[in-house]
């Protein structure tokens, strides 16, 4: 099978506990697994031209891992057909779909090992194509570009064994979820009925849900460590959208106009911010480091990593939990937003820099 992947309706999905990916099945309507956005209720997906748009999460299949976001922005890419006919065969050729350890979009190919591997009551289609975090909730392929299962995990003690929810199971979830009239559900485990709220029992079978713990899927506001509360106020009076701006565990990434933005704790005494902003050229270098080794740039400060010049801001823990004005920090967070989309230019236009290799060159432009 021939496939521009490009092309393909298959997109990466950014949360506060990770990334994975997810497929169209409506131009406004991505499918994926629920351990990809839970307990998230609002995502973001990542378009080709890396700029990102916000998904609500509208219904969960946490048993079959199963997920349907709802984008603000309906999508160009291809939208996928759910196998709905003949049965899975033995040594069937299959393409995973997706974006694996973070990569960019790509496509792995194997064959069908077993359609109906059975664990703890479920069937699953069974792989030999290569598998990696990050391909969760990506379309596993027929040769005809139909979807005949959406990619869940690996054993993480075995090669070469991956492991996909059947396509006949994602066609009933994608059904229930058009039949749905609430803005938010949950599929229960017990009888499929769709649960409205975190209640102790099921309304349609009085199954015992607590072990589900639905609350954690209906609470829109959960309660944030204090560092991601912190960084994401700061965002937020930045200008930024956090949600927008998650990129796993205590980390962000996202663009100022067309410099990138990099935030992590890298360990647990600091929290980092750093923009890689151009690489070093062959001219004008005196000029250059006289520039970044100035003290009129504090409380920031440049260096150079290989040859890319990068803008930090760091600080120390202590100061996100006992500083007694925040404010003050989110100014110089927003002030570091601000100075990394100025200086991109300056480094290109005045010390004869290159654009770094993430900048958003449609967006550097002339100060």
């Amino acid at each position: 099978m021939s496939l521009d992947i490009e092309k393909l309706g298959v997109y990466q999905v950014f949360t506060g506990g990770g990334t994975g990916s997810g497929f169209l099945v409506d131009k406004n309507l991505l499918i994926t697994n629920a351990h990809v956005v839970s307990p998230y209720r609002a995502v973001a997906v990542e378009q080709r031209n890396k700029k990102r748009i916000v998904g609500n999460v509208r219904l969960v299949n946490p048993k079959r891992d199963l997920a349907v976001v709802e984008l603000t922005t309906p999508l160009d890419g291809e939208t996928f057909t759910i196998a709905s006919g003949a049965a899975l065969e033995s040594k069937q050729a299959v393409h995973i779909v997706g974006f694996p350890i973070g990569l960019p979009l790509c496509v792995t190919e194997g064959i069908v090992s077993n359609p109906k591997q059975q664990f703890e009551g479920l069937d699953y289609v069974q792989t030999d194509a290569a598998i990696n975090p990050g391909n969760s909730g990506g379309p596993m392929l027929d040769d005809e570009r139909t979807v005949v299962a959406v990619t869940t995990c690996k054993m993480s003690s075995a090669d070469m064994v991956g492991f996909g929810i059947p396509a006949g199971d994602v066609h009933a979830f994608v059904e229930t979820f058009r039949a749905q009239t609430v803005p938010f559900g949950v599929v229960c485990p017990s009888c499929d009925a769709l649960l409205e709220n975190a209640e102790r029992y099921c309304n349609g079978c009085g199954a015992d849900l607590e072990d589900l713990e639905l609350e954690t899927y209906f609470d829109p506001n959960p309660e944030h460590h204090p560092v991601v509360a912190f960084v994401e106020r700061a965002l937020e009076k930045a200008k930024v959208d956090p949600v927008l701006a998650r990129h796993g565990e205590h980390n962000w990434s996202f663009h100022s106009g067309s410099a990138p933005i990099k935030i992590w704790s890298c360990c647990s005494e600091h929290l980092c911010f750093s923009s890689p902003l151009a690489q070093t050229g062959k001219q004008k270098l005196g000029d250059l480091f006289r520039f970044l080794l100035s003290a009129e740039h504090a409380p920031y400060s440049f260096d150079l990593a290989e040859n890319v010049v990068r803008l930090n801001l760091t600080f120390h823990m202590a100061d996100v939990f006992t500083h007694p004005d925040h404010e003050e920090l989110s100014s110089r967070i927003a002030g570091f937003i601000a100075a990394a989309d100025k200086y991109d230019n300056t480094l290109v236009q005045t010390y004869g820099c290159e654009p770094a290799p993430e900048t958003q060159l449609t967006f550097l432009k002339e100060e």
